[in-house]
């Protein structure tokens, strides 16, 4: 009997992850990827295009669950009644770090990769998911000063995500240490705090261009 090409193409995915999360993106070899799956080295090409693509489409799952996560801490959020700004953003803080926690090795070979290509070959699907997380901070902006400027809100909803970002990924991001990541939380409280204090603080009338 034929296989179903959806299965396969899935078989393949699934294989393509785990040796990332094995190896990270040097561990995503076509032929290793063959003889997991049971199929052909040209079968994979015919399935997923090249191993660029194969490895921008688990690299969006990856941010599709990064997604998830986000919206899995509203909802907890929402159950439990928080309405509080400054600990709404650091639950989602704290989620994306237990995310990138948990998921090291494929975080480091995503931002590896995206080292590694000209920010104009970065595919439209992959930037709309970065834009799904910007939007999950940007609602929560809502409660603040920004109000419905949606403008600003976006800026801040950048900022705010690329400084988090930088904590992470700078602190302890591949290096499995509990201390490290405690050190992490720790500047991304005082971060989101001040930032949070900041707007509190601020007339719309002072509120930058952008």
């Amino acid at each position: 009997m034929a296989l179903d090409r959806g299965d396969v193409k899935r078989r393949v995915m699934d294989i393509a992850a785990a040796l990332i999360a094995e190896g990270g993106g040097d561990a995503l070899q076509a032929r290793t990827i063959a003889k997991r799956a049971g199929i052909s080295v040209g079968s994979i090409y015919n399935l997923v295009g090249d191993m660029d693509a194969l490895h921008r489409a688990v690299n969006s799952e990856l941010l599709d669950e990064l997604g998830a996560a986000g919206t899995i801490a509203m909802h907890e959020l929402e159950a439990r009644g928080e309405h509080d700004v400054r600990r709404r953003l650091l639950a989602l803080a704290d989620a994306y770090l237990r995310f990138v926690t948990a998921h090291a090795v494929q975080w480091n070979a995503l931002l590896a990769y995206n080292r590694s290509i000209a920010s104009a070959d970065t595919p439209e699907g992959y930037m709309a998911r970065l834009e799904m997380l910007f939007d999950i901070i940007g609602d929560e902006l809502k409660h603040t000063v920004l109000g419905e400027d949606a403008a600003r809100r976006t800026v801040a909803a950048r900022a705010l995500w690329s400084a988090v970002h930088g904590i992470v990924t700078n602190t302890f991001v591949g290096r499995a240490d509990h201390l490290l990541e405690t050190t992490a939380r720790g500047q991304i409280d005082m971060l989101v705090t001040m930032f949070v204090r900041g707007l509190e603080a601020t007339n719309a009338a002072d509120l930058p261009e952008t």
